[in-house]
């Protein structure tokens, strides 16, 4: 398995790149975002997933290994193929894309090629938990040490006290950033937004 390139810029095109790795020429269709990072004759690193067909082998290609969990992720729902994850990640960046499913936004995904009303909210409902539960993707959750476990702590304790955790993390988003933040403090603080119906602000 192809599961990264280094080499040259070779060509470029609207979605795709050739990487030239050691006299080899691979082509790797990309997002609009990382087509944009690719320089005619510079090196580049992409991270990529190839997908087998009776028709044909794709490799698709990715900046960051976060663009390709993305896609992975997105490819996992019936009827998302790999051009259509493409065209999502070159319409929306990586918090769009979390914000659309922590709002269950299905507009925002629509902006994409391929992606109609109906395939939009399959997308955000096979998808939401397993998104929403990628606390690293976050806004205030990324500036949480993630050893310290206080955030997992307390959106458990609030699934468990009967809230949606999609609620959970909507509220958390939009509170300031405490790298610091005690379990006792921040779940008063949650609780206190969730019960104040800041949700329907």
């Amino acid at each position: 398995m192809i599961t990264h390139l280094k080499g040259i810029v070779e060509k470029i095109s609207d979605n795709s790149v050739v990487v030239d790795v050691n006299g080899v020429g691979y082509t790797v269709v990309c997002s609009s975002r990382t087509v944009a990072e690719a320089k005619k004759g510079g090196p580049i690193h992409v991270f990529t997933v190839l997908n087998v067909r009776e028709d044909a082998w794709t490799l698709f290609g990715f900046i960051s290994e976060q663009e390709r969990q993305w896609f992975n992720m997105l490819t996992s729902v019936q009827g998302v193929g790999g051009k259509v994850a493409i065209a999502i990640l070159s319409t929306l960046a990586d918090d769009n894309i979390y914000n659309a499913f922590l709002n269950q936004d299905k507009d925002a995904l629509t902006r994409a090629d391929g992606v109609g009303p109906k395939l939009a909210t399959r997308i955000i409902s096979e998808l939401k938990d397993k998104v929403v539960g990628k606390i690293e993707v976050g806004t205030y959750a990324a500036q949480i040490s993630p050893e310290s476990g206080v955030l997992n702590d307390v959106i458990s304790a609030l699934v468990n006290l009967g809230y949606q955790k999609s609620d959970v993390f909507r509220v958390i988003s939009t509170m300031p950033s405490e790298p610091n933040a005690k379990f006792d403090a921040l779940l008063k603080a949650v609780l206190a937004k969730l019960s104040s119906g800041v949700l329907h602000e």
